[in-house]
């Protein structure tokens, strides 16, 4: 197995929970990996993904790395390399993405539904699931949400700590939906996906949290996991933003049908923040 992004926070958790029969490699551009064999490449360099495609000769490729200051080199372009460095070594993708490719204005989202993003980081990552199925039409394509590791702080709980530590408070919406979910649940029901039969394996998915959420109540949750207090947490409303800010989708929540063909269950977000240990 090649996991992409093995020090993101999901590449992390892939690593975490890798079954003991399975050999992984992982890749890194800045930051280093250690425990499996790991690899620093540039993925949107055509060249080195494909010397280590053959290097390596991966079954299934778990596509996670990703960036958001060059978007087109770091979503659009490593996506399109690794496809089509998966395609010409005859393995299987698992290619990570988003819900911010649905506009938010028509939730339930089912698997089925037609993309229609209105950021630019949602536009990213849909031309990158049409990029993926264009050179490997037998690709699964996983759409998922926000994603919390309670042990290991993303930059976005890092900065509502600090924020309210600090006493400066922060604004959370109250009007945007989402369906959170435990970077660990998802690594795992990534495993048992990228153990199906091809087949059975290729397509879109949604792969979320069974708990929907505002980034307010969220937030709420995040601070008391942390044991801080949540007065500094103040609501605020998307549809209020200045008119020249970019739109951001309201309601994201996916339906999971196929998730059903997994044995592992994703636990509301709340749960996973009740019983998680703060650092």
């Amino acid at each position: 197995m090649l996991v992409t992004g093995g020090a993101g926070l999901l590449g992390s958790a892939l690593l975490a929970t890798a079954p003991a029969d399975v050999a992984v490699h992982a890749t890194w551009r800045r930051s280093f990996v250690t425990g499996p064999t790991a690899h620093q490449v540039e993925l949107s360099d055509a060249a080195a993904v494909g010397d280590l495609m053959d290097r390596v000769r991966p079954r299934v490729v778990v596509h996670t790395a990703y960036g958001k200051d060059d978007g087109e080199r770091d979503i659009v372009a490593a996506s399109r390399v690794v496809a089509a460095a998966a395609a010409a070594a005859g393995a299987g993708l698992v290619h990570l993405s988003s819900d911010v490719v649905f506009d938010g204005e028509h939730a339930p989202y089912a698997e089925a539904d037609a993309p229609a993003p209105v950021s630019q980081y949602g536009h990213w990552k849909h031309t990158a699931e049409r990029e993926v199925m264009r050179l490997l039409p037998r690709a699964a394509v996983v759409r998922t949400s926000l994603l919390l590791a309670p042990l290991r702080p993303d930059p976005t709980t890092a900065w509502i700590a600090e924020a309210i530590r600090a006493g400066h408070g922060v604004d959370l919406f109250v009007d945007e939906l989402r369906c959170p979910m435990s970077a660990e649940d998802l690594a795992t029901q990534l495993w048992q996906l990228a153990g199906l039969p091809a087949a059975e394996r290729a397509g879109v998915w949604h792969l979320v949290g069974p708990e929907t959420v505002s980034r307010y109540t969220l937030g709420v949750l995040l601070a008391t996991h942390l044991g801080l207090p949540t007065g500094g947490i103040r609501a605020a409303h998307s549809a209020q933003r200045h008119a020249d800010a970019e739109p951001r989708p309201r309601d994201l929540r996916l339906t999971t049908a196929r998730a059903d063909a997994l044995s592992h269950r994703a636990r509301p977000i709340s749960e996973v923040l009740a019983d998680a240990t703060p650092r």
